[in-house]
C-alpha cells in the first residue's frame, strides 16, 4: 500500500502529452492511483475555467488550483480556498510596460475571464495550446490592474528569456515571475507558486506534505516538487524541475512520462 493520500498532476506536459489530451496510459495512471487510496488533484498555470474538462474527464472530486496557484476552487460548488490577485499598481504597471514594449498580453481576470489585447499570431498559438479563446480587449489599461491573477507577456523564446532576466531585476521582489512555455513570461502576486496553492488544498483534505506527492516539469513546479513529501519531475522535464525533484520518471514517451512515473512509484510501494 502507497503511503501517500494526494496525487498533485500538473497539466501540460505531464498529465498532458504533446497533444494536448491525456493519453489513455496516463488515464489509467490516475485510475491505479485511486484505486490504491490516493486523491488526485490538477494544478496548473491553466485557468480554472480550463482546467475543468480534465478534471471532469478523469472523475476528480474537490479542490482545482490554477493560475500556477493564484486560485483554488472547489470544482463542484465554486468555494474559493484561495485567491491571490495582483498588487493593482503593479499589474497596472506591467500592463503599461508590455504595451509600450509591443507585447501580445493576456490578462487573467479573476471573474474567469481571459481577455488579449491583440488577436496576433502569438495569441492564436496560446489559443491552439490550450483550448481557451480569449476575449480581445484592446485596451487593457481601462481595468487600471483590478482583479488579475496573472499577466502573461507573449514572444519569442529568445525576447522573453531576456526579458524575463530584465523584469525579474526590476519586479522579482514584488511580484512571482516565471517562464513556463519558453513563449510566455508570466507574473503573478508575490509568494504564488503552485507549492502555496497546494497548501490550501492540503488544508482543505486535513493533509500535511508528507502525505503528498507532486508530479510535474515545468519552471512552474520548482516549488511544488520540492515542498511535497515526494516530488517526482518527467522524464522530459526542465533541468530546474528535474533539479527540484525527489525522483525522475524513467526515460521514453512523453505521451507517457506520468504513467511510467506512477508505474515506479507504486512497484518500489509493493
Amino acid at each position: 500500500m502507497i503511503a501517500y493520500k494526494l496525487a498533485v498532476l500538473d497539466l501540460d506536459d505531464t498529465l498532458l502529452g504533446p497533444d494536448k489530451t491525456i493519453g489513455v496510459e496516463n488515464v489509467a495512471a490516475v485510475r491505479r492511483l485511486q484505486k490504491d487510496g490516493v486523491q488526485c488533484i490538477l494544478a496548473s498555470g491553466r485557468r480554472h475555467e480550463n482546467m475543468l474538462r480534465f478534471h471532469r474527464q478523469l472523475e476528480l472530486t474537490g479542490p482545482v488550483v490554477s493560475s500556477n496557484g493564484a486560485l483554488v476552487k472547489i470544482a463542484e460548488t465554486g468555494d474559493i480556498l484561495r485567491e491571490s490577485v495582483m498588487p493593482e499598481s503593479l499589474a497596472s504597471e506591467i500592463v503599461a510596460e508590455g504595451l509600450k514594449r509591443n507585447m501580445t498580453m493576456n490578462y487573467y481576470h479573476a471573474d474567469g475571464h481571459l481577455l488579449s489585447n491583440e488577436k496576433s499570431p502569438w495569441m492564436y498559438l496560446y489559443e491552439e495550446r490550450t483550448g481557451s479563446h480569449s476575449t480581445l480587449d484592446t485596451d487593457l489599461t481601462r481595468h487600471d490592474g483590478k482583479r488579475a491573477l496573472k499577466l502573461i507577456w507573449i514572444d519569442a523564446p529568445d525576447r522573453i528569456q531576456t526579458l524575463y532576466d530584465e523584469m525579474n531585476e526590476r519586479y522579482g521582489d514584488y511580484l512571482a515571475i516565471v517562464v513556463t512555455d519558453p513563449e510566455y513570461l508570466e507574473f503573478m502576486a508575490p509568494g504564488v507558486n503552485k507549492a502555496e496553492g497546494v497548501t490550501a488544498a492540503a488544508h482543505y483534505f486535513g493533509m500535511n506534505p508528507a502525505e503528498i506527492m507532486a508530479f510535474g516539469d515545468g519552471n512552474n513546479d520548482v516549488e511544488l516538487l520540492r515542498w511535497a513529501g515526494l516530488g517526482v519531475a518527467m522524464s522530459h522535464a526542465r533541468r530546474s524541475a528535474q533539479a527540484a525533484a525527489d525522483r525522475i520518471a524513467p526515460p521514453g514517451n512523453p505521451e507517457s512520462s506520468l504513467a511510467r512515473a506512477v508505474d515506479m512509484i507504486l512497484s518500489t510501494a509493493d
